[in-house]
């Protein structure tokens, strides 16, 4: 197995549409174990064909308290209602976005080994079929994104609080949803018989993405000027 090199905005290839796999080969498996590897290596929890170089309907998820699976050729027939949630993506390391997703999804793709799966999705499953699907299509989850405000960088300030109890990024990197009481609680350090605990004022270190080893390769200086680019026009269309 082998860790691949994660494509970043705005690489060309993350805005081209993938082909269906018409056989299921040895070097299609091959390719299925490298993206499992290569995800985890990223702490994420999905990543398209694209996103590795590969113009194939092939989407690798691990979604906390599921195996790790590839799924090919992946359909989605069935949407049912909205919900507003923050979202991040490895194509877009250490940058997250308030998007809508369906409450629920139902779908359908084959396994590694010639498999009908079929999936009845909500939560955070839904919304991974969904976002990779959607770069399976061309499409990015900042094609979602209506206002400057609603995609920003960890640590910046933002003014969208909706869903504030779920925090993605530590849900994207570490397999586990945590509320903001439980993160509240996290961050609290031990105490003795009779201590209380003081805000002393110190903020959390942003995750650094870029110490990732499919990140190492990438030209983040262009990675951030595309950003730039797009918050402002997402400003300009105010």
């Amino acid at each position: 197995m082998a860790i691949l090199p994660i494509r970043l905005y705005p690489d060309p290839i993350l805005r081209r549409e993938a082909r269906p796999v018409s056989e299921i080969t040895a070097a299609i498996r091959k390719l299925a174990r490298d993206m499992i590897e290569t995800l985890d290596s990223a702490q994420g929890v999905g990543l398209a064909g694209n996103q590795v170089g590969m113009l194939r309907r092939m989407v690798a998820l691990h979604v906390p308290d599921r195996e790790p699976l590839v799924i090919i050729n992946p359909e989605i027939s069935h949407r049912e209602g909205e919900r507003r949630i923050q979202e991040g993506c490895l194509s877009f390391p250490g940058y997250f976005g308030m998007v809508t997703r369906s409450m629920r999804v139902v779908a359908r793709a084959l396994s590694t080994e010639g498999e009908q799966l079929d999936f009845d999705a909500t939560e955070l499953l839904a919304q991974a079929l969904e976002h990779e699907i959607d770069h399976l299509n061309g499409m990015l989850f900042i094609d979602h994104v209506q206002a400057h405000e609603d995609l920003w960088k960890a640590g910046e300030e933002h003014g969208v609080h909706e869903h504030g109890d779920i925090d993605f990024e530590h849900e994207a990197g570490h397999g586990r949803v945590l509320t903001a009481k439980e993160r509240d609680e996290a961050r609290k350090p031990a105490m003795g018989p009779g201590e209380s605990h003081e805000d002393d004022g110190e903020e959390e270190e942003p995750f650094d993405y870029t110490q990732l080893a499919p990140y190492r390769q990438a030209d983040f200086a262009a990675f951030e000027s595309a950003l730039r680019e797009l918050r402002e026009k997402l400003t300009a269309q105010v």
